[in-house]
């Protein structure tokens, strides 16, 4: 396992067997990225580090949801849209 910087620790999957307990102490800091023959296959986060990513990516959608329906609403007209009465 080795730190390469202040937010991220790598370690291979048979560190992972052998060293479970150690890598997961390490959570605490930072991420540990996970690979197998030297390549990343996985990314391990504390879930508190999780929960916000995902509340981010929610918001970021959200934004850019946001701003598409501005969008066409900008560029729409009166006659782009059935008004329900009349239907």
């Amino acid at each position: 396992m080795i730190t390469i910087t202040d937010k991220s620790t790598i370690a291979s999957l048979s560190e992972l067997r052998t060293k479970s307990e150690e890598i997961l102490k390490q959570l605490a800091d930072h991420k540990v990225i996970l690979q197998k023959h030297n390549r990343p296959v996985a990314v391990m986060l504390a879930f508190k580090q999780y929960e916000y990513l995902e509340k981010l990516l929610d918001f970021v959608e959200e934004y850019a949801l946001g701003n598409l329906a501005k969008e066409r609403d900008e560029r729409s007209s009166k006659r782009d849209f059935i008004d329900i009465e009349k239907w």
